[in-house]
């Protein structure tokens, strides 16, 4: 082999070894989809932990807050909810709001189209797939200049498992501070209270927590976000249309038995309504469905909550506010609605008003 032809064979080598994919986690980005390590034109793409979905406006506005949260039932969202929810950012103008950021853990882009059709200056999406997505500054600089945060529906489990501890918690918990609303719906509205119900085993029945209430579908976590109007409580959602008050009981029972509160809350939304609170508690409900059931027990009510043992619990407070009736949560009282009684009597409810719901 001629030296000429041994020069040419080394530099066709060195040359393929440069072109070929890098290791390496700061080799340049690629832009597009955050799908993990893809490699496109000899570069590799590091996925960052999120995806996100911009639409509107790239200059960030900035409002004053009004603050409040709203608690969306799942299922199709309340436009009256979604306005106010908006409106509570503060707005920049007759109908114009602020920046919105849409957290979740699945889906895509479903809500931005919507948002901005009401007057959001930008809505951006961003769908978290890792603990370092929640921790990365993209994620915790969007919420820093969101004028409202909004929680979508999902897996509760997925938002509990990657948000606990990280740069995403913190920055909501200070933008609520702040002052700024903050909104979810489904398992968005899960992790709004304070007592969590995470679903990381199953999603739990009435049936199944009734007759059992340490079944290990009932898994209730602390606090992901601090919202300071949403004091001593755990939220449902899907509420009359999977039937869940026997559920949304049991977790007030269990909250008690483990020691964890004297006299717990509950609010259960129904699918297609939404309850917007204001800072001072009182609490509007909106959209369709069968609004919202505000329940409460005493720390002297009687309870047989024990594992493998249906259970007895009595009495439960509870009070059904239509949509467009208001509800105090500082005075737990509605002007419009007549509070009832429930029992669990053996894993079976009974109502005084002959009525469950």
């Amino acid at each position: 082999m001629t030296i000429r032809t041994c020069s040419a064979l080394l530099l066709a080598l060195a040359f393929a070894a440069c072109s070929g994919p890098s290791t390496s986690p700061t080799a340049p980005t690629i832009d597009g989809e955050t799908d993990g390590l893809s490699v496109l034109s000899g570069k590799v793409k590091v996925d960052p932990g999120y995806t996100t979905y911009v639409s509107g406006s790239t200059t960030d506005v900035q409002t004053t807050p009004l603050g409040g949260a709203l608690l969306a039932g799942g299922g199709t969202d309340s436009d009256a909810g979604m306005q106010w929810l908006l409106a509570r950012g503060g707005a920049r103008g007759a109908g114009t709001y602020g920046d919105v950021v849409v957290l979740r853990t699945s889906g895509t882009n479903g809500y931005n189209s919507y948002l901005m059709s009401f007057g959001a200056n930008s809505v951006t999406s961003i769908v978290i797939s890792t603990v370092a997505g929640a921790n990365s500054d993209y994620v915790r600089n969007a919420i820093a200049k969101a004028e409202v945060v909004f929680m979508a529906g999902g897996d509760q489990s997925t938002y509990v498992n990657l948000w606990t501890g990280t740069a995403l918690q913190a920055a909501v918990n200070a933008r609520v501070s702040g002052g700024y609303p903050i909104g979810g719906t489904s398992a968005g509205l899960a992790v709004l209270s304070p007592f969590v119900y995470a679903a990381f085993n199953a999603s739990s029945t009435s049936a199944t927590v009734l007759a059992n209430p340490y079944d290990a579908s009932v898994t209730i976590t602390d606090a992901l976000f601090n919202v300071p109007v949403l004091q001593n409580l755990i939220t449902d959602s899907h509420f009359v249309v999977r039937d869940r008050m026997g559920r949304l009981m049991t977790f007030l029972a269990r909250l008690q038995q483990d020691g964890r509160a004297s006299a717990p809350r509950g609010i259960g939304v129904d699918e297609r309504s939404a309850v917007g609170v204001l800072p001072n508690g009182v609490a509007t409900v909106f959209g369709a469905g069968n609004g919202a059931y505000f329940l409460s027990v005493t720390s002297s009510v009687t309870r047989v909550c024990t594992a493998n043992t249906p259970l007895s619990y009595s009495p439960v407070t509870t009070v059904r506010v239509p949509v467009s009736a208001q509800f105090d949560l500082s005075t737990w009282t509605s002007t419009s609605s007549t509070a009832y009684v429930l029992s669990a009597t053996n894993g079976v409810l009974s109502s005084n008003s002959g009525a469950i719901y």
